[in-house]
């Protein structure tokens, strides 16, 4: 589902690079597909660090998308759960970076990609954490589920996620998990999550980052 608040491609909803996933695809000349690829900076990150020699890419949202088509090999607008495409044994990497939760039905979505997938290539996934503090602040003390432009409780969002239930829709998929993590922004939950032990890191993150290899 589009988010009609964003509709400048030079937007940040669309150019936020993401660089923190990079590290997760091995230098190589991988073949990627960037599903809601936005403009396309991940991509191009990518391939600037010699970690992918083709990029792939989907994105509803045509001025971006027009934008990505510039580096990537081909990008395809619209609806994701809407297009027949043809890509069996493609891929040594799907990027999912904040597109599952937009989706009707993500665990056919991810079935698909498992498809599109060399053997032992991977899906990297990263959705909004629905157990963030301010979440749970707002429905627990105050009886407030309030939908927001963007962010966590974004309007166009159709699915939430915590880390177990991510972990749980890609093993479910096909899909072996080698690393999981939560996205903490900002120095002072950073601080106070070390200072905790990771205790509370579900209730301070934003995001959930899995990453899962396909094992059948």
């Amino acid at each position: 589902m589009q988010n009609l608040a964003f509709q400048d491609k030079n937007s940040e909803y669309y150019t936020h690079e993401k660089a923190w996933m990079v590290p997760f695809v091995k230098e190589g000349p991988n073949v990627v597909f960037d599903l809601g690829c936005a403009s396309g900076m991940l991509g191009s990150k990518l391939l600037a660090g010699g970690r992918a020699k083709e990029i792939f890419g989907a994105e509803i949202f045509k001025p971006a998308a027009e934008a990505a088509a510039k580096v990537y090999k081909q990008v395809h607008i619209g609806d994701i759960e809407e297009m027949q495409l043809d890509y069996a044994g493609t891929f040594d990497y799907v990027i999912c970076g904040d597109i599952l939760e937009h989706l009707k039905d993500p665990y056919k979505v991810l079935k698909r990609i498992h498809n599109w997938l060399k053997p032992g290539g991977s899906v990297l996934v990263c959705v909004p954490d629905v157990r963030n503090f301010r979440v749970l602040r707002d429905l627990v003390f105050r009886g407030d589920w309030e939908y927001v432009s963007s962010g966590i409780l974004d309007g166009t969002h159709l699915r939430f996620f915590t880390r177990r239930s991510c972990q749980r829709m890609l093993q479910e998929a096909g899909f072996e998990i080698y690393h999981a993590e939560m996205i903490i922004y900002g120095p002072k939950k950073t601080l106070f999550n070390k200072a905790t032990l990771g205790v509370f890191e579900e209730f301070l993150a934003t995001q959930v980052f899995c990453c899962g290899r396909k094992v059948n």
